[in-house]
């Protein structure tokens, strides 16, 4: 009897595949509840093997916000930068995109929530001040504007943790809270 061998996968993919799984638990559960057993599980590792990757809990927690943070600086602020005209309309629809990956907003709000950590805290702070202060460099923005489009982008990160997008069609509030400031 021979065991199937499963193909070899780069450590780069298999970080990636673990990174995936973790943004799906953490996103839902935070720091505390999530389980690297769940991850590992979903990641189609064993748990020893993920923490051969990810040596602590919260590294791998951190590995996930620092991927979501680069994708919120990959596919808003450098729209924003490349944009013809108003970049904050361009980051707008933009941060609207990002808004549809209801686990992206999520995991924001777990990374905000775990800030008693003190290297989850300086991530969330560095990450945040790095957004911000590029944002608030674009021509024609400046920090009064920054500081209201990062405003009105919580909020719409709020409500997309809600899941208000989807229930706007049949609720009232929502579609005016939605509405509000566009």
């Amino acid at each position: 009897m021979s065991a199937e061998r499963r193909p070899r996968v780069s450590i780069e993919q298999r970080r990636e595949q673990i990174l995936a799984a973790a943004l799906k638990e953490f996103s839902h559960k935070g720091l505390h509840g999530g389980s690297t057993v769940n991850i590992a599980k979903e990641a189609g590792i064993s748990h020893p093997n993920l923490f051969r990757i990810f040596s602590t809990k919260p590294e791998l927690f951190v590995a996930v916000l620092e991927q979501t943070f680069a994708t919120v600086a990959r596919e808003m602020i450098v729209t924003g930068e490349a944009a013809d005209g108003d970049p904050l309309r361009a980051m707008a629809d933009a941060w609207g995109v990002l808004m549809e990956n209801r686990e992206l907003m999520l995991m924001l709000l777990q990374g905000y929530a775990a800030c008693e950590d003190p290297s989850i805290r300086d991530l969330m702070h560095r990450s945040t001040r790095d957004i911000f202060e590029q944002m608030e460099a674009m021509p024609e923005v400046g920090t009064d504007r920054a500081h209201d489009f990062f405003a009105a982008g919580m909020l719409y990160m709020v409500a997309a943790s809600m899941d208000l997008p989807a229930r706007a069609e049949h609720d009232a509030w929502a579609d005016r809270f939605l509405a509000s400031g566009s």
